[in-house]
């Protein structure tokens, strides 16, 4: 019996490491917080990539499409894409991208809304791994919630790029 519950623990593990590395390449991770749980928009359609000159990596555009982020429920993707007028701003683009040290800048465009963002970022296999806060507000993201509970308004972007 023992042994039937550590081989369960380690064919979850085995599949979680797999299902992780589906992911390991380029993509964004978008991760939101609702008081009592959490949940992700994911993509894996970046489109661009990261050039590196010595040190210092620059970006000029790298975008997502809204239609492509995904969150595992189907009707929060619908709402997701709702709020973030999918129709008339059909991409989320990233411009102006410069880092070195760990540290970047870059501006950020979502519904119209252009925004400077900070990152941390780390090198890592071929990619630039970005990290960043972003404030729903911003981007006039207001009154997301589902049976009384609200989304926070800060949410965490991950964002691997290729380099090249």
């Amino acid at each position: 019996m023992k042994n039937l519950k550590i081989g369960t623990w380690i064919s979850l593990f085995i599949l979680s490491l797999f299902s992780f590395s589906a992911f390991a390449g380029k993509g964004v991770i978008v991760n939101v917080d609702v008081p009592g749980m959490s949940f992700q928009a994911k993509t894996s359609k970046l489109k661009g990539s990261v050039k590196k000159e010595g040190d210092v990596y620059k970006a000029d555009k790298l975008y997502v499409k809204v239609k492509s982020l995904k969150t595992e429920m189907d009707l929060r993707d619908e709402h997701l894409r709702d709020k973030l007028e999918y129709k008339k701003h059909s991409k989320i683009v990233v411009s102006q991208g410069v880092a070195k040290g760990g540290k970047g800048k870059a501006i950020i465009e979502i519904k119209g809304v252009k925004k400077p963002i900070n990152f941390s970022y780390q090198e890592s296999g071929g990619l630039f791994i970005a990290k960043f806060p972003l404030s729903l507000k911003d981007f006039g993201i207001t009154g997301i919630s589902y049976m009384g509970l609200g989304v926070k308004d800060k949410v965490v972007v991950e964002a691997s790029v290729p380099i090249k």
